[in-house]
């Protein structure tokens, strides 16, 4: 008997436990979205050295500024980052982890909504020291962010090595890490490099203007069977005629790879002179994608130092936004010139059994 009673007490015990573990404690629920919306800027604010935190890897040094630009319907945004060094604002095209970071924040997902307390707080160093983001719904040049739509960072929380603690609105969440993590890097790691970037569609028209010269092509690019653009060129100026594929495709493929070899401010870069507002640009080069987006490069004339030879460039995304002045190789900007040439020379193309009139 006394045995029987045994087993009823240790089934009993066992039901409790597990009825207690199973409960829905704040830290047990399922993922959720703590809200969905469209942001349309973020800032973020870089950690005070006063911040109980873990400072290593250390933060961007310098406030941020996310903005996300509509390009009209069905045509990919258009993303900046701006930074403000020295009482200075410098602005650049932002590349995935700023394009990411607005993915991540319009649908915050979450495993923990719970009360803020004081205590709380300090155990999570979480207060006005802490590393921040913080949302608007507007972009244009003055932005006005709410204090309750700031997220200030804190220390990760317990065994969700994924995940940290975030202050919002009075209330302790727990998003994924890599939200806040992603900013333990250099500001110059948010701006996008390559000057052509695209995320669908093809280059539809080039035009240089420089060097004495214009020479100007289209594509009218058709998919083929495996859901591909092929490109198909032809020179518009002066004699107009269709282009052997390969010089087409060479001065695309140069384009594509142009790239930012230094911003001004970037550590470990030349000291490069400023820009003067009167300088004329020797050369510029004018993209169109298709769908009708344009990128607008102005290439100044070339600067020598004991590390090379570089180019002062400024990127525009007419009528949206105009880039700081980065700097380019000089190498990079005589491939660009003779593949226009090549271009300018080319004879008119004869396909394979078939003459073009």
């Amino acid at each position: 008997m006394k045995q029987k009673i045994s087993l009823v007490l240790v089934a009993f015990i066992g039901l409790f436990l597990l009825f207690y573990l199973m409960e829905d404690r704040p830290e047990n629920i399922s993922e959720t979205n703590y809200w969905k919306e469209d942001w349309k800027s973020i800032q973020y604010n870089p950690p005070k050295s006063d911040w109980c935190g873990n400072l290593v890897p250390s933060f961007a040094e310098f406030p941020m500024v996310f903005r996300k630009i509509s390009r009209g319907w069905n045509e990919p945004a258009l993303y900046t980052v701006t930074t403000l060094v020295n009482g200075n604002n410098v602005a650049y095209e932002g590349n995935y982890n700023v394009k990411n970071s607005f993915s991540e924040l319009s649908v915050l997902k979450t495993k923990l909504i719970e009360s803020s307390t004081e205590e709380v707080k300090k155990t999570y160093c979480l207060g006005e020291f802490s590393p921040s983001l913080s949302l608007s719904e507007e972009n244009g040049a003055e932005i006005k962010f709410h204090p309750s739509k700031q997220l200030l960072f804190g220390k990760k929380i317990g065994a969700e090595e994924g995940r940290i603690a975030v202050l919002v609105n009075d209330e302790i969440i727990a998003p994924y890490q890599y939200i806040i993590e992603k900013f333990r890097t250099p500001v110059s790691n948010f701006r996008e490099k390559m000057y052509v970037t695209m995320s669908e569609g093809y280059i539809q028209e080039l035009k240089f203007i420089g060097q004495g010269i214009t020479v100007q092509v289209e594509n009218r690019a058709k998919k083929n069977q495996y859901n591909v653009f092929v490109n198909e060129w032809s020179r518009t100026t002066g004699e107009r005629i269709v282009l052997p594929p390969d010089v087409g495709n060479q001065w695309e493929s140069v384009v594509k790879g142009l790239k930012v070899e230094f911003y001004p401010d970037e550590v470990g870069a030349p000291k490069f002179p400023s820009l003067t507002e009167t300088t004329n640009p020797e050369a510029v080069l004018e993209i169109t994608i298709s769908g009708g987006n344009k990128i607008r490069l102005s290439l100044f004339p070339v600067w020598e130092s004991e590390q090379g030879k570089w180019r002062p460039v400024q990127r525009q995304f007419p009528p949206y936004f105009d880039e700081s002045v980065t700097w380019m190789k000089e190498e990079s900007f005589q491939n660009l010139v003779n593949a226009v040439m090549k271009v300018k020379s080319a004879s008119r193309y004869e396909r394979p059994n078939q003459k073009i009139q």
